[in-house]
């Protein structure tokens, strides 16, 4: 099977997961909707704060500084930071839980979808929770390193661009780390559920990687171009039709998430 027949029955298998979809965009939704009230919450009391244009520069250098001294000198932010870390939280543990209700209804679509999602989630939540710890590490492991030597290009470029250019390779180089980090997790969740060790997986992943790499930015470029497509009709046909039309994309994406998935499982059900 070639990587072609991988993406079409790839395809088959997120169309057959029409539950986990609307799941996954209900979450989306609904997380996108919280984050709106809370930032809301926030910015619109600041807004009605700041000084209008019929004031001067001083008064709009004094918001500044006050906002600067509540910050620093009172306990101002202490709610909206625990609101902050409360939220990351929340998001660390129902991701991998809907993970899991994702990977297991694609490895038993014998059984009823609803239930095969919960399942799922009953099962699985803990070892994808701690798959996802361990992946959060990796991911930010070299930031480590990256971040102080961001710092110190900062302090010795000249200009903007002369920083991106310094900083380019490495920023470049953290993508595909981070892409390739990604691709091994995916790969991990798939032999949790086909109970296969994590040593088998990891060699499954080393073999095949350079396919695998190459189904995964096959089925990227044409997400991209989906949501290229989306953004640019969203300028064309601007208001109420625009509206629609993102939600209806933010559904799609979700479905093109699954496709993604759905692809590097069926690669796994060929090679494995």
């Amino acid at each position: 099977m070639n990587m072609w027949n991988w993406m079409k029955k790839g395809w088959s298998i997120a169309w057959q997961q029409p539950f986990a979809v609307f799941v996954l965009f209900f979450y989306n939704f609904a997380w996108g909707v919280v984050l709106y009230k809370l930032i809301q919450s926030i910015v619109v009391p600041l807004l009605h704060r700041y000084p209008g244009k019929e004031l001067t520069r001083e008064a709009v250098q004094l918001f500044w500084v006050e906002g600067q001294f509540q910050l620093i000198k009172t306990d101002l932010i202490m709610p909206y930071l625990w609101w902050g870390l409360g939220l990351l939280g929340l998001r660390m543990l129902l991701n991998p839980m809907l993970n899991a209700g994702v990977y297991y209804s694609l490895h038993h679509q014998e059984l009823n979808a609803g239930y095969r999602f919960v399942e799922g989630i009953r099962k699985l939540t803990l070892p994808f929770l701690g798959l996802y710890i361990l992946q959060m590490l990796c991911s930010l492991a070299p930031l480590y390193w990256l971040i102080p030597h961001t710092l110190r290009e900062y302090a010795t470029q000249s200009s903007y661009m002369s920083l991106g250019k310094a900083l380019l390779p490495f920023l470049g180089g953290y993508m595909i780390y981070l892409f390739v980090v990604q691709l091994f997790f995916l790969f991990l969740q798939i032999g949790k559920v086909d109970r296969r060790s994590s040593l088998f997986t990891v060699l499954f992943v080393l073999r095949h990687l350079l396919i695998i790499m190459l189904t995964a930015l096959g089925v990227l470029l044409i997400t991209f171009a989906a949501s290229a497509v989306v953004m640019i009709s969203a300028y064309i046909w601007a208001g109420f039709a625009a509206l629609i039309g993102f939600q209806l994309y933010r559904f799609m994406d979700m479905f093109l998430k699954l496709w993604a998935i759905g692809t590097q499982y069926a690669l796994w059900s060929e090679k494995a």
